[in-house]
């Protein structure tokens, strides 16, 4: 270095500067556990130049064999001390290599190796290892997962894949476990299954079938499945199967579908595909000896509607002319599709009775083929012909015999209510509507529900209302009819209203009577009778709070009524304020569970205006329920409204703010994956300290403190989930002003430090942990209190600790004047450290020197200027150094053009002035940066004396042409003109040119090989007259190109006023009177004489 400088500062630039090149651009060290590493890189030049140089190191755990080098090519030894350091621990460093190529930085990244586990496939030392393993071998990756080994591993990962792990640990290890954990990790996606299409069906199986289908995966991995199949008919060979049976992404299920199991018509079945995170179905659907016929249905079709029409008549919404007009074309259709079916006939015959038609009736009956001893003859068919025939005549004693016949048939038959009905109507007895219901009551034990049976025994009671005693199952099912069809009349639905008030069980067959009976009556007796019924019930289901309100709004007075409204009110619905009088009924204190009740508070709250006094009534007792409620930390969106408006920091307490934290932390989770049990939640340090059950209506409630907490699922059959499970999170409670209070409240305690208490650093164990171990704050302090202690003492590891410090921004004036003594680093992070020394008033020429010294040696120089004049300044310059810079940046302005701040050239005058020795380049470059500026007196001298020094020297350039006439004279550059050109290094120059005088010109260019003035520049003076000119060009030779320039021409410079005798020759040229010219050169003559006697050559 001291032998580069010392040629620079006389000028020499002859040294070959080496192309250098590095074998790697990008170290990347492995390091062992507590190893030292032992490593090198080495660089070489492609051209002849020797590298020499210096190396530093951005870590204080490497160490140079040797910091200095030479060689073609160079090696460097290092070691990394790795130890101390924990698996997994990343620095990326930097080495800077300045020599005398210049300035290099080589990157390096030094990893502290894990521990690993070796496999059939390889290492496994971290998670994404393991992955690939499951990948290849599921089994070996079980075991492996099973392992005390992988635990181990697993500590130097992230602490949330270590912490899932270790409970996991506690729960199971089996493949459904390693799959969960893999999920929660973000090493594989969970595992879906799919469908190829949605069913089969099949048609008219004579035999067992077997059936098919493909079941395809999403993904790599182990989940289990278990095969149900819905319906005898279908059967699979093997019910639990798992992703292991798959071949690639597909498996085949078959199927056997039983023929024998088959009944005829269409027969459903399907096969679950049940998964720990989904149930698929296919279907199976076998059509067996299905004939369709259309009209099949059409007979009991149009039966039904005759009756229902019938009832209509008796309910008087239809005429009775209307319903036999209908009924007749209905049973003419009904015998077109079954003409010889005899009861169609007495059917019709019926009619035509019902209807007054009597002639049409009888034309029926005596075309009916009556035979009471044919053989196949039903007996109900010809009671049923006897009993129309009876009713037609109208003789008392042919009706007894009827009544007879039938009689004996019913005695056979009593399950029949359609005989039971012919002796309703023949026997006299039974027109008392009590011994009617009486026999109707007793054939409903038969299992009668025809339309008809109904109609019979509700006409009982609407004729007299009161032989509704009891509301048992005969009651309840006529009195449902009788309300389906719209029959009630207004006494015998008030009659029912009052007596189903008296019950004393809620039965919902009796609500749904009393319901339809409002729609038909909205009176308040039966709107009475429906709210006690359903409060009997404890009815809070939301969809009788209908019922509820409209009684509220009625003023009814029923017990409980308000406690009902507020349990069946929809709060994400409702809007408006609650009717005062509820208001008012719960003013002294309530029974209501704290949901409803913070609902009613929130709503006095939120409609203050409007209940007026209510509310200052209200205030006490509903910040009283307020507190309680924090303190149980419970949370819906009333409390919410009530903690904003009566939770006040100055009332807090220890148990409040910590009860507030909660729920300001608290969660709503949900989830649709049915069979879930509870739901944990992994703290940031590991621990489970919430095990919250999980209810499928209102979900589960927890506390996230911590981003860094999980939540895991645990189902009814003990298995644990973690990301697999799609489930939604919304927090409950999320108020800044509360959240802020909690932050305020921990800090001034202390409580709810999550954070372990953080270990003070002192020098030794920052020496052992690194840095990074560390706050910035609390190192800097250690760094700056040791270099007090050492008196300032130089140490390797505190010049980097001070640094690194310095980069981070933690200094003060100690470690700056600390680094300005000793800091040596890289040309960049020592001009930073020279700004800052300048802002801090430290003194900074040694930090000057190191840079200056390792530019110039470098050849690396870039806005050092300033640097430069500071270290000038400073008294303690060595003088080789200031030459070698001065010499090198003015080298650099004058050949290749580089621009230099003033300052540079001020020091260069004030070196020529006091008589310092410099190299010809620095005064070259004075005179060319002032050749166009303005300059003070005191300068002029300086300029003076430097050009005649230069030009005694031959070193003359054109814009000496620039200074002053007189001291051009005087060097004898005032009646000449100048052609420069600067050529490549390395490259030869010849001038082509030709003279021309007036109108005369030479016929060629005359060649001249040309020298450099200086390095790669050319100058050629010329001296013409008046009339004279020059025309040239410059041709350039070397590395195998040739570079010819424009042409161009010279002329005198005719502004000038010259002196001497090429003047008093031009003037001469220029004059057109011979006497006149005569006459001058006999003065010139004269003054040649005269200065060959006065002037003597030595």
């Amino acid at each position: 270095m001291k032998n580069k400088i010392q040629k620079f500062s006389k000028g020499d630039f002859q040294l070959i500067r080496p192309d250098v090149i590095f074998d790697e651009t990008n170290l990347v060290l492995i390091i062992g556990e507590g190893e030292v590493y032992r490593g090198s890189f080495t660089m070489r030049a492609n051209n002849e130049g020797r590298i020499r140089g210096l190396v530093y190191s951005s870590s204080f755990r490497v160490h140079f064999k040797d910091q200095g080098f030479e060689g073609n090519p160079a090696r460097v030894e290092f070691t990394y001390d790795g130890r101390g350091l924990r698996p997994g621990h990343v620095e990326a460093g930097k080495f800077t290599v300045v020599c005398t190529g210049g300035e290099f930085e080589l990157a390096f990244t030094a990893i502290i190796e894990k521990p690993y586990v070796m496999t059939t496939y390889g290492k496994v030392q971290s998670t994404d290892d393991f992955r690939k393993l499951a990948i290849k071998d599921f089994s070996e990756a079980g075991r492996l997962f099973r392992s005390k080994e992988f635990y181990e591993i697993l500590k130097y990962e992230n602490e949330r894949t270590f912490y899932l792990y270790d409970n996991m640990r506690k729960w199971s290890l089996g493949e459904q476990a390693m799959e969960e954990f893999m999920v929660g990790i973000k090493q594989k996606e969970c595992i879906f299954l799919t469908l190829q299409g949605e069913g089969m069906l099949f048609e008219d199986l004579t035999e067992s079938t077997k059936g098919t289908l493909t079941l395809m995966k999403n993904t790599w991995g182990y989940m289990p499945i278990h095969i149900e199949t819905v319906g005898d008919f279908i059967r699979v060979s093997r019910p639990e199967i798992s992703t292991e049976d798959f071949v690639g992404n597909a498996h085949e299920i078959e199927y056997v579908v039983r023929a024998e199991k088959l009944h005829g018509g269409r027969n459903y079945g399907a096969l679950k595909f049940v998964t720990p995170y989904e149930t698929l179905t296919y279907e199976v659907e076998v059509l067996q000896n299905q004939e369709y016929d259309e009209d099949h249905r059409m007979p009991e079709l149009l039966l039904a509607q005759i009756i229902k029409e019938y009832v209509g008549y008796v309910a008087g919404r239809v005429t009775l002319e209307h319903w036999v007009d209908s009924a007749v074309e209905k049973m003419v259709a009904l015998r077109k599709l079954d003409p010889l079916n005899e009861v169609y006939q007495l059917m019709l015959g019926n009619i035509y009775l019902l209807g007054g038609k009597t002639e049409e009736a009888k034309w029926i009956l005596e075309n009916y083929n009556y035979n009471r001893f044919a053989i196949g003859k039903d007996p109900l068919t010809n009671c049923y012909y006897l009993y129309l025939t009876a009713k037609i005549r109208g003789d008392v004693n042919y009706e007894e015999r009827v009544l007879d016949e039938v009689g004996k048939t019913y005695m056979r038959h009593q399950d029949s209510w359609w005989l039971l009905y012919m002796i309703l109507n023949l026997d006299n007895r039974y027109k008392n509507p009590y011994k009617r219901l009486e026999v109707l009551e007793q054939q409903f034990e038969y299992g009668i529900h025809a339309v008809m049976f109904y109609l019979e025994a509700y006409l009982c009671y609407q004729e007299k209302p009161t032989l509704l005693k009891k509301l048992g199952t005969f009651e309840i099912q006529v009195l449902n009819f009788a309300t389906k069809y719209r029959m009630m009349t207004k006494e015998l639905a008030l009659y029912i209203s009052n007596f189903a008030s008296q019950q004393k069980k809620y039965s919902d067959n009796l609500f749904r009577i009393l319901e339809r009976i409002y729609k038909m009556y909205e009176e308040p007796m039966i709107l009475n009778t429906i709210c006690t019924l359903l409060i009997k019930g404890n009815k809070t289901a939301k969809k009788y709070f209908s019922w509820y309100q409209k009684a509220v709004d009625s003023d009814l007075k029923i017990a409980q009524l308000y406690e009902y409204y507020m349990m069946t009110i929809d709060e994400d619905s409702a809007h408006g304020p609650l009717p005062k009088s509820l208001v008012l009924y719960f003013m002294h204190g309530n029974a209501l569970d704290y949901k409803k009740a913070a609902y009613l508070y929130a709503s006095l709250v939120i409609h203050e205006e409007q209940a007026g006094d209510l509310y200052l009534n209200y205030r006490e007792q509903m910040v009283a329920f307020t507190w309680e409620q924090l303190e149980k930390r419970h949370i819906t969106e009333s409390l919410r409204t009530l903690y904003k408006r009566f939770c006040r920091e100055d009332e807090m307490t220890a148990e409040r703010m910590e009860a507030m934290r909660d729920i300001c932390y608290s969660y709503e989770v949900r989830t649709k994956v049915r069979g879930m049990k509870c739901v944990l939640v992994i703290e940031k340090d590991g621990s489970v300290r919430q095990r919250i059950p999980y209810d499928t209506k209102n979900g589960a409630i927890i506390y996230l403190y911590d981003k860094e907490s999980r939540i895991v699922w645990e189902s009814v059959e003990g298995r644990h989930y973690t990301d697999s499970i799609p489930y939604e999170t919304k927090r409950l409670f999320y108020e800044p002003r509360f959240v802020d209070m909690c932050r305020k409240y921990a800090a001034s305690t202390g409580f709810w430090n999550q954070e372990p208490e953080k270990e003070k650093p002192d020098y030794e164990k920052i020496q052992a942990k690194g840095i990074d171990s560390f706050e910035d704050k609390d190192v800097f302090l250690v760094c700056s209190r040791r270099i007090r202690e050492e008196n300032y003492t130089e140490d390797d590891f505190l010049s980097y600790l001070a640094f690194e410090m310095f980069r981070r921004g933690q200094y003060d004036k100690v470690t700056l004047t600390y680094l300005a003594e000793y800091y040596c680093g890289a040309i960049g992070d020592m001009k930073r450290l020279w700004k800052v020394l300048k802002q801090y008033g430290v003194p900074s020429y040694k930090v000057s020197e190191r840079i200056i010294t390792q530019m110039v040696f470098s050849e690396t120089l870039y806005e050092e200027e300033h640097i430069f004049e500071d270290y000038y300044l400073s008294d303690n310059v060595y003088f080789r150094l200031k030459q070698a810079y001065l010499a090198y940046v003015t080298r650099e302005y004058i050949v290749y053009g580089r621009s230099l701040e003033k300052c540079v050239f001020e020091i260069i005058a004030n070196e020529c002035d006091q008589k310092e020795d410099l190299p010809d380049v620095c005064k070259i470059a004075l005179l060319k940066y002032y050749s166009d500026k303005e300059y003070t007196g005191e300068l002029e001298d300086v300029l003076h004396q430097v050009l005649r020094e230069m030009c005694e020297k031959q070193l003359v350039f054109p814009y000496y042409m620039n200074y002053k006439e007189e001291w051009l004279r005087e060097v004898q550059l005032y009646n000449k003109v100048m052609a420069a050109y600067r050529c490549k290094p390395g490259g030869k120059v010849r001038l082509y040119y030709k003279m021309k005088q007036k109108d005369r010109e030479e016929l060629g260019y005359r060649a001249e090989a040309m020298m450099p003035v200086y390095e790669n520049l050319y100058v050629k003076q010329f001296v013409l007259y008046n009339d004279e000119s020059v025309n040239y060009y410059f041709q350039e030779s070397g590395n195998g190109e040739m570079i010819t320039t424009d042409k161009k021409t010279l002329k005198t410079d005719k502004e000038r006023v010259f002196a001497g005798k090429y003047q008093m020759l031009n003037a001469m040229t220029d004059m057109d009177s011979d006497a006149e010219r005569s006459k001058a050169m006999l003065e010139f003559e004269e003054e040649e004489q005269m200065a060959d006697q006065i002037f003597k050559i030595y």
